[in-house]
């Protein structure tokens, strides 16, 4: 009784205080006592295995859920109150990647994605966690619940201050019963399913949550929430706001009322907003440790904002990156004053001016990303002295210098720290230090598309952490250093576009985590061992294309110990016989066996061997035997190209299937009508955009089937015994850009829908028998077409007016055909030709990494026949010799000063050559050869300094063969058939009266030819002399006698 008098005259805080004391106590005396005692509470015990009922848990997570272990609270992911024993924390979060918390990727390999995806935790979230009534914390992030609604019972949990459902998969609207969870502190809702956004009503739920400090809502779709700022000013504890991908589109310049001191944290990034002007708000937060902004694309800053990026002191992580403001140059000078930043990251920014050597006093720095900027600035090596430094990314600049000065004071820091070292597509010079070996902590080594020369050193080995090196495309020399084995980790190597010599190291065969290995297109070569490949376990690219190196296993039933996806060894040598090995491969989607001495029967296996090939080339071998039926192997857009090699029998049907997108068929000896591949039975729309069947021995006429195949863009069918017209079909594909028919037997008329197509560059329809073709005025306007071949046609009538409207014209070809009359003077409307525009490479089909098909054409010029492909669009020719123009060389011809080629030759020109042909002084061909030209070589055809062939022969040209370098270079052969003197015939010139002008104007030149006009004027001056002295004084005796006396007078004197 006194001790209950004692107790009751304190206050109530004592009592308690005394009664909790006491409750350890007792319950420290019965643990020790009964060791077996259960925390756990039986109704929330019950509770949490209902809950797991209802999940699916593939790798037995809750294993220790079980109705055999009575104390829940010791079960995995559970926290129980040790006092009342009340359940208040569910840890249940899946697997992330470890570095940046990616739930669902990317993993390093397929394997490990699948054993992360057996951690995820999926089914359905059960009611029964509504008894758990004192939990305060629940993590379910990093699973997969397939898109289940978020549960609007977790509303009732009031006691929550944590709650992170981030990338679990939920789907739809965040329930607006959140809000009545006052006690909320962290609440963390990000990327629902698959990282989708859906669209939220308003943000009014959250202003109940007084007390939070860590929101995250990105993913989600906030554009109808126009005032999600002033939302977010009523939290005034708030740390840390992350609203990415959130479609965000307004974002006010300035804010009347400022409660967000407190942010350390903002994250607004990938959000594309209506103004472009960076909000100056941002820089009083005076509190910000980290700062995103990634994505948000302002421009520049609000008017009569200064940048006052030094306010923030505290700013350790700053991301900027697509946002142009900051190449201002008063913006980066305030962020060199962050002397406390670790991370930045100011990528595609436009960044142009020199900012490197500014970065010097951050001495805090560990990583540094300005890819993808256009800075043009010599590598300090002042930035290597930065030894904390961990990634540095500067790809895709204008940087120079040498990088070797750069990584030799990178190797002088006692402790270097870097990792991540990327310098890919800039300008730099130099070669990798022998003493590279000192950066140990090196993952990452890329140096691609350099100019860096030199060796690769043997020192590389040393860098054994290493995980992706490359240096492709450079000017590296020598050899590949054996020691490159010791690289256990390497999982990518790229030494592709060099000029490495001799053949792949023996020690390739150690890096059993390499699954990326490219050396393509350097000069390696000698004999490669199937032991270069032995522990190659996990490779799955295999580029060497375009060396001569030789693959020839000893042991015929070799079993390679990779399963490769893509396999690229163009130019190699494994023939002659098709090599066996490659029926193991069956995941291969990508296979490059062409130009390899293959001369073999192509084996049945072969076609039935892969399930989903999306390259295919075997070309330039001399395979044999005939086109499958069953192309079922080839993947959806697949790329197949079996060009140059010895197939034979019909074209099947099969190769017609509606997914293929190029296919190349050419120089076989494929035969029969195109019917059966060009009119399939099942009329659907087509993919294919690369047919090309020439040079082969096909028939018949071409099929007007042409309405499904509105893909096509490049047609070819040259040299082959196709018949007939041309279907009308054709010309209404929207997307053809060559059609190249030349070398057949086709007669009619070109349709005038191929001559007025607007998509097509190039029309070659020469070595045929077609009589004619019509372009229309009204369409003419339209066309884009670059190169016309017509020529050995048997075209005929005048020349077509309507051609001087093709405004795009550079190469125009009717040699050999029956036209006549005048040469046309619209010339001038060729663009090119008369070099007001530029011409640029016509490429006709550029898919990355798979085939480029550029224009190409077989043209006559300097007397001989020569194929163009690469510098097509060089070249600008026009070509009418071998017809029946006759007429005058029109002036107006002379004015395409952009021509190279000209040949008028074996036609009935007459007239003279014009004097101002000198002015097209691009000139390297010119032929006016059997025709009736006559008077002298213009002497200004001296300024034709690019003229390497000349060819007049066989005119009625006079006189003196203009003198020069180039015209005296010139065989006899181009000038003989006229009446021409000097040099080079034989020919010498008797009377020169020639007196060479500084422009080379003519000034009465003469030659020993005898001038009839002056001789008639001087016989018939000579008999009106005569007659007029001499006859009257024949005549008359006083005029005789007086005329002789007077005489007498003179000379007596």
């Amino acid at each position: 009784m006194k001790t209950f008098m004692l107790i009751s005259s304190y206050s109530p805080s004592y009592i308690l205080l005394f009664l909790t004391v006491f409750a350890l106590c007792f319950s420290s005396y019965r643990c020790d006592e009964n060791s077996t005692h259960v925390l756990c509470i039986n109704s929330e015990r019950a509770a949490l295995l209902q809950f797991k009922i209802d999940l699916i848990d593939g790798a037995n997570r809750l294993s220790s859920w079980s109705r055999h272990n009575e104390d829940c609270c010791k079960w995995a992911g559970v926290v129980c109150n040790n006092v009342t024993g009340h359940v208040q924390e569910l840890h249940l979060g899946g697997p992330n990647d470890g570095l940046h918390g990616h739930c669902h990727g990317p993993y390093d390999t397929d394997a490990e994605l699948e054993a992360a995806s057996k951690q995820m935790l999926g089914g359905n979230i059960n009611p029964s966690l509504m008894s758990l009534k004192q939990l305060d914390y629940l993590d379910l992030s990093c699973n997969d619940f397939g898109g289940i609604s978020i549960p609007s019972f977790i509303a009732t949990l009031r006691n929550l201050r944590y709650l992170n459902l981030s990338t679990s998969q939920f789907d739809g609207q965040v329930p607006p019963q959140l809000g009545n969870l006052t006690m909320m502190r962290v609440l963390d809702l990000r990327y629902g399913l698959w990282q989708s956004s859906f669209p939220v009503k308003n943000l009014h739920w959250l202003t109940n949550l007084h007390a939070l400090r860590h929101l995250d809502l990105s993913g989600y779709d906030l554009s109808n929430e126009l005032n999600w700022l002033q939302v977010m000013t009523r939290f005034p504890s708030l740390l840390e706001l992350r609203l990415s991908f959130c479609s965000l589109s307004q974002i006010p310049r300035h804010l009347n009322t400022f409660n967000l001191t407190s942010l350390a944290t903002l994250d607004l990034s990938f959000n594309s907003f209506d103004s472009s002007l960076m909000p100056g708000w941002i820089f009083n937060l005076t509190s910000l440790i980290s700062l995103d902004l990634t994505n948000c694309f302002f421009q520049n800053l609000v008017p009569g904002v200064h940048p006052a990026f030094h306010k923030l002191t505290s700013l350790r992580f700053l991301y900027v990156s697509s946002n142009d403001f900051v190449n201002d140059s008063s913006v980066f000078k305030g962020m060199t004053r962050l002397t406390n930043l670790v991370s930045l990251d100011m990528s595609t920014c436009g960044l142009t001016n020199p900012i490197l050597h500014d970065l010097q006093n951050m001495s805090s720095l560990v990583s540094l990303d300005l890819s993808n900027n256009r800075i043009n600035e010599k590598l300090p090596n002042s930035l290597a002295n930065h030894c904390n430094l961990k990634f540095i990314d500067l790809q895709s600049n204008l940087l120079f210098g040498s990088v070797f000065e750069f990584l030799q004071n990178f190797c002088e820091c006692k402790s270097s720290k870097l990792e991540i070292l990327g310098f890919w597509g800039n300008n730099l010079i130099g070669s990798v230090p022998q003493n590279i070996g000192y950066l140990k902590n090196l993952i990452t080594f890329d140096l691609g598309f350099n100019f860096i020369s030199g060796q690769i050193p043997d020192s590389i080995g040393s860098l054994t952490n290493l995980k992706t090196l490359v240096l492709n495309a450079n000017l590296i020399t020598g050899t590949i250093p054996n020691s490159i084995g010791r690289l256990s980790l390497l999982d990518r190597l790229d030494l592709s576009n060099n000029q490495l010599t001799e053949s792949l190291p023996e020690s390739l065969g150690s890096l059993q985590k390499l699954t990326f290995f490219s050396v393509y297109n350097n000069l390696l070569n000698g004999s490669v061992s199937v032991r270069d490949f032995s522990n190659l376990t996990a490779l799955k690219t295999l580029r060497a294309e375009n060396n001569k190196l030789t693959l020839h296993p000893n042991d015929r039933k070799w079993v390679p110990p990779f399963q490769l996806q893509v396999l690229r060894i163009g130019s190699w040598d494994l023939g002659p016989n098709i090599p066996s090995w490659l029926r193991f491969q069956r995941n291969l989607t990508e296979l490059d066996i062409s130009n390899t001495n293959i001369s073999d029967i192509m084996p049945d296996w072969f076609w039935t061997t892969f399930s989903g090939i999306e390259f295919l080339n075997t070309s330039h071998n001399k395979i044999r035997g005939k086109l499958p039926h069953d192309l079922s192997f080839l993947s959806a857009n697949a790329v197949v190209d079996l060009s140059d090699n010895r197939f034979e029998g019909p074209l099947p049907a099969s190769f017609n299937r509606p997914d293929l997108t190029f296919l190349d068929l050419s120089n076989n000896h494929l035969s029969e009508s195109l019917e059966q591949f060009l009119c399939p039975r099942i009329q659907e729309s087509r993919l294919l955009k690369v047919l090309n069947l020439a040079d082969n021995n096909l028939s018949g006429v071409i099929p007007d089937c042409w309405g499904t195949w509105d893909s096509l863009e490049v047609v070819n069918f040259e040299n082959n015994r196709l018949s007939g017209g041309i279907p009308k079909s054709v010309g209404e594909l929207s997307l053809l850009r060559s059609l190249n028919i030349r070398n057949n037997n086709l007669s009619g008329i070109i349709p005038l829908s191929v001559m007025s197509s607007k998509s097509l560059l190039i029309i070659d329809l020469a070595d045929n028998k077609l009589t004619g073709f019509t372009l229309t005025p009204n369409r003419r306007k339209t066309s884009r077409l670059k190169l016309l071949s017509l020529r050995s046609n048997k075209l005929s009538g005048k020349f077509p007016n309507e051609l001087c409207g093709l405004t795009s014209i550079q190469i125009l070809d009717l040699a050999d055909n029956n036209l006549s009359g005048n040469i046309p003077i619209c010339f001038h409307n060729f663009n090119i030709m008369s070099g007001k525009e530029r011409s640029s490479p016509i490429i006709l089909y550029d898919e990355f990494d798979q085939n480029q098909v550029l224009g190409s054409a077989s043209l006559v010029t300097k007397g001989r026949e020569s194929s163009y492909s690469t510098i097509l669009y060089l070249v600008t020719t026009l070509d009418l010799s071998s017809n029946m123009f006759s007429g005058h060389i029109p002036n107006e011809l002379m004015n395409l000063v952009g021509l190279r080629y000209l040949n008028l030759s074996i036609n009935q020109l007459t007239g003279r050559i014009p004097e101002n042909i000198g002015d097209m002084r691009l000139l390297e061909s010119l032929d006016l050869s059997s025709n009736i030209l006559q008077g002298q070589i213009p002497w200004s055809i001296s300024n034709l300094t690019f003229l390497n062939w000349l060819n007049v022969s066989y005119n009625r040209l006079t006189g003196r063969i203009p003198t020069s370098t180039q015209i005296q270079s010139f065989n006899e052969s181009s000038f003989i058939g006229n009446r021409l003197c000097g040099t080079p015939l034989q020919k010498v010139c008797e009377l020169e009266t020639h007196v060479n002008g500084p422009k080379g104007e003519v000034n009465s030149d003469e030659s020993n030819e005898l001038d009839w006009v002056l001789i008639v004027c001087l016989l018939l001056g000579f008999v009106i002399g005569f007659w007029v002295v001499v006859g009257p004084l024949m005549v008359n005796k006083v005029w005789r006698f007086t005329y002789f006396g007077l005489w007498r007078k003179l000379c007596s004197k």
